[in-house]
């Protein structure tokens, strides 16, 4: 299941997928770039090639309130997207 399609000001894609089992899955521009399990969030680091430039992204995903799941994106440790 599909919880947030993200596109960066570059027209850069971030998916953030998710099972019921728990299996949090981060695409980049369709590439699996990161996964882990987890039941009330977690915290997803991965460096990518954008324009010839490395890129480092971390994503947080949590439990918000009041009962809603949160997602956190940034990008060389810039804010793109909170909630």
């Amino acid at each position: 299941m599909r919880y947030l399609t993200y596109f960066t000001t570059d027209n850069q894609r971030i998916d953030i997928k998710s099972n019921w089992l728990g299996e949090e899955k981060i695409y980049h521009n369709g590439k699996l770039v990161s996964s882990q399990q987890s039941i009330l969030g977690s915290y997803h680091s991965f460096s990518v090639i954008e324009h010839d430039e490395p890129a480092d992204y971390q994503v947080r995903i949590g439990i918000r309130w009041p009962a809603r799941m949160g997602f956190d994106i940034y990008r060389n440790g810039r804010a793109l997207l909170l909630s």
